[in-house]
């Protein structure tokens, strides 16, 4: 038979670390700007105005794990949201990995929950064929938001006070960079169905916001192109993507 076909190389991690940043990203993107390669990242000690979804603000204390790196997937930019689902998993078992007694879950479509509250999120920002992928970690306590949905958790609180910040951002890095070239070349099945292993919604209610209408019912699958289902009281399925959904929670 024909050869497999050869995965994507990995991109080499370039990694920087600043104490302070605006955010993560914005250094990123100001790297990309110049011509830094796929792989470049940069990790924030603190940073003075991180971005949640829908431009919600995201509390970034001393102490967590804020990382942004660049991908340029050699995929068509309408298939980069699979790099979420994708980033995900990597930060999952990067976590898992260390908070061993605690099951670490993933919400759609970018958070992570742990111990009943939410310990990391994911924003996704494309422009032209890069894209930046950043992501936050709750490693020391986090001051609650009063309009949180979900309480934030963190590693201190779920028994992983010897973690440091630049050890799981590498850890995580490494796992994300050798996931997305495999989904570069085995596109998004093999991810809908590990992403749907870890997946906190099984067997629950949940409610969306899409606008300012909110669809309720029971999680009922993970689509093909990474929307969500959700099967409503009378039966009906209802389909959610990504760009549609104001999330109950936040980055």
């Amino acid at each position: 038979g024909a050869a497999a076909m050869a995965a994507p190389q990995p991109a080499k991690l370039h990694l920087t670390c600043v104490e302070v940043a605006t955010s993560s990203s914005d250094r990123v993107w100001q790297a990309a700007a110049d011509g830094a390669p796929s792989g470049t990242a940069f990790l924030v000690g603190e940073q003075t105005a991180g971005r949640g979804r829908r431009g919600a603000g995201w509390s970034s204390e001393q102490g967590g794990m804020y990382l942004s790196i660049l991908l340029r997937p050699s995929v068509s930019p309408d298939a980069f949201w699979g790099l979420s689902f994708v980033a995900a998993m990597a930060i999952r078992e990067a976590i898992a990995a260390r908070l061993s007694a605690t099951e670490v879950t993933l919400k759609w479509p970018n958070d992570i929950m742990a111990g009943g509250g939410k310990i990391c999120g994911i924003l996704l920002e494309a422009r032209g064929e890069d894209v930046v992928v950043g992501t936050g970690v709750n490693i020391a306590p986090v001051t609650p938001l009063a309009d949180a949905k979900v309480p934030a958790v963190s590693f201190h609180e779920l028994g992983g006070r010897t973690t440091m910040p630049e050890e799981l951002a590498r850890d995580y890095a490494a796992r994300l960079l050798g996931r997305a070239a495999q989904w570069e070349r085995d596109g998004f099945a093999p991810v809908r169905l590990e992403w749907l292993n870890h997946c906190a919604h099984i067997g629950q209610t949940i409610r969306v916001m899409t606008g300012s209408r909110v669809i309720a019912g029971a999680f009922d699958d993970l689509c093909d192109d990474g929307a969500l289902a959700i099967r409503g009281d009378d039966g009906t399925v209802q389909r959610v993507t990504t760009g549609d959904v104001e999330l109950t929670g936040r980055l």
